[in-house]
């Protein structure tokens, strides 16, 4: 029995290792996208300047909440060697402009050198598996960026029909207003959803759960890009069924074996 432990132990550090440096190595990635991103938008106008920091900020306030469970000791207790290499490669993200990620990294620091004997300075990860994990979060990684670009369309073309319904009230047609109004909540939702399913790909290292997750998204939603084509000044008077269904999340490992 003592055998088979420390078997599990050994894996479990390995994998670990390997989530470490693939999500340290894909946070520098993201730091230097975001500073490139927001040289260019102050470079172009100070309008997109706005739009790109606003969207920075809302990414930073969800980096934040998806790091609180860290400082935790029961989310250590059950916390997977993804889970610990999607937590590391945020902190890291986003330690050079958040004071609370910079404390996360360096109480992760502290954590993984106590309970298991890690040093994050000296990972000594297969540079194989590492080369395979990080492939794994790129492709996430561009999967909810996309995915946040499309729910910013949704959320305009949602804009664009609250404008016409109320042009329609103005224009006194009431039935025309309704239509643009269902319409605008449709595409509300479909931007929440597509929020919802960034903040769930970010980070994530199982290839698996990216793709089902992915499938999931294209079977429930209308695609951004078709929503923003035919997004009319005017709504059509035919309504669109909604097709929004319950939501399944694909779950991810969270508890490693004992």
């Amino acid at each position: 029995m003592a055998d088979e432990a420390d078997g599990i132990e050994d894996v479990f550090e390995h994998s670990t290792r390997v989530a470490l440096t693939a999500g340290g190595l894909m946070a520098e990635r993201i730091m230097r996208a975001r500073e490139q991103q927001h040289r260019e938008a102050q470079a172009a106008s100070e309008q997109e300047a706005r739009e790109v920091q606003q969207r920075l900020d809302s990414e930073r306030a969800a980096a934040r909440s998806s790091l609180a469970p860290v400082s935790r000791d029961e989310w250590w207790e059950s916390a997977s060697p993804e889970d610990i290499g999607d937590a590391w490669q945020t902190a890291n993200a986003w330690r050079d402009i958040d004071p609370d990620a910079q404390r996360t990294a360096d109480e992760m620091r502290d954590q993984l050198r106590r309970r298991y004997d890690v040093d994050v300075d000296s990972l000594g990860a297969d540079p194989g598996a590492v080369r395979e994990a990080l492939e794994r979060r790129e492709r996430a990684h561009e999967l909810a960026t996309d995915a946040r670009e499309q729910a910013r369309q949704e959320q305009r073309t949602a804009q664009l029909l609250m404008r016409d319904a109320d042009r329609a009230d103005n224009d006194r047609e009431p039935d025309q207003a309704d239509v643009d109004r269902d319409r605008a909540d449709e595409y509300r939702d479909t931007a929440e959803r597509r929020k919802d399913m960034a903040a769930d790909l970010e980070g994530v290292a199982d290839e698996e759960t990216v793709e089902a997750r992915v499938i999931a998204d294209t079977n429930e939603g209308r695609p951004a890009k078709e929503a923003v084509s035919d997004a009319p000044r005017r709504a059509p008077t035919a309504r669109r069924g909604r097709g929004k269904g319950a939501q399944t999340r694909q779950p991810r490992r969270s508890e490693r074996g004992r």
